[in-house]
């Protein structure tokens, strides 16, 4: 996603819930968005005339203002009010292909017609490569998404605290322990679990399916437990 954000929000209009992108007028991301996840904003916001897939994408016209804030529970309830899924090709209305010469998964630019869809998933596995997170899941339907990239801002920054050097020796193997048990535990016993996937800007007609949201949010008390 390179050095900015990407902002993904929630709109109500009338009774349906949807996902959608704010962006700035200048590009697609965000240098410095100083709200955080769970926050409810008041903004003008405009339609952009992007292609398919990106089609949630909307400009805004004017500054961001924070309303209030509410629980992490209740953000999980209007998720599961917006997009979900239970199949791979119900996700983004298209067919999603596997990458034979590498990692992760894609879409064909011109074939997807989303880019933003929850999932309902039966088993999730996040593992470490190059430091980086991983994310491997079963939707409902039995199908597995392989080695997705976890995009998740608060996720990342759980990461980068636990491989802290003020945390001492042998982080990389006492995270990797603590993926390996206790976080199955906490993510699906969790009765506000939810996963989100997104698709990635084209790359040479090809967009990558990346994991943008999971609930339950890290605690950082848990990074006492490893």
């Amino acid at each position: 996603m390179g050095p900015a954000f990407c902002v993904i929000g929630l709109q109500r209009e009338k009774d349906r819930i949807q996902s959608i992108r704010p962006i700035p007028s200048c590009g697609h991301g965000w240098l410095r968005f100083p709200h955080r996840r769970c926050d409810i904003l008041d903004c003008a916001l405009t339609p952009f005339p992007a292609p398919c897939p990106h089609v949630e994408d909307r400009v805004a016209t004017s500054g961001f203002q924070k309303s209030t804030t509410i629980p992490e529970t209740e953000v999980v309830t209007y998720l599961r009010k917006a997009e979900v899924s239970r199949s791979l090709p119900d996700l983004f209305g298209c067919r999603v292909y596997e990458n034979k010469t590498g990692s992760g998964l894609f879409a064909i630019l011109g074939e997807a017609k989303r880019s933003i869809c929850g999932c309902e998933t039966q088993n999730l596995r996040l593992e470490l490569c190059a430091n980086e997170l991983r994310a491997t899941l079963a939707l409902l339907s039995g199908e597995v998404l392989r080695d997705l990239p976890v995009v998740d801002h608060d996720w990342r920054g759980f990461v980068d605290a636990a491989l802290a050097p003020s945390r001492g020796a042998n982080q990389v193997a006492r995270l990797e322990r603590f993926l390996n048990s206790h976080f199955h535990y906490k993510i699906m016993s969790c009765p506000h679990h939810f996963v989100r996937l997104g698709l990635t800007r084209p790359y040479h007609d090809y967009c990558w399916l990346m994991l943008d949201t999971l609930f339950p949010l890290p605690r950082r008390e848990w990074l006492g437990e490893f």
